[in-house]
């Protein structure tokens, strides 16, 4: 899965997540500017878990606060796993 890709299934879940059309995600704003929870932070990241067969935690999120830096991060760490 590309990083584009999993930017979109992000943009996707977090369009659902928040009730709002996938255009209103803005990929460079962190989750909580978008208004994500704490509780849909979980649902989001149980999502990406299952998605992209990839172990999270919420940390990442914080270190990773914006679409755009999150998908990288998964990318490379899926990357990473299927070169192993």
């Amino acid at each position: 899965m590309t990083r584009e890709q999993i930017s979109e299934f992000c943009i996707a879940s977090l369009a659902n997540i928040l009730r709002i059309s996938k255009d209103r995600v803005e990929t460079g704003a962190k989750f909580n500017r978008l208004g994500l929870d704490s509780a849909m932070l979980v649902y989001l990241m149980m999502e990406l878990e299952e998605k992209l067969d990839l172990e999270l935690s919420t940390d990442d999120f914080y270190d990773y606060p914006t679409v755009e830096a999150l998908s990288h991060y998964l990318a490379g760490k899926r990357a990473t796993r299927d070169a192993a």
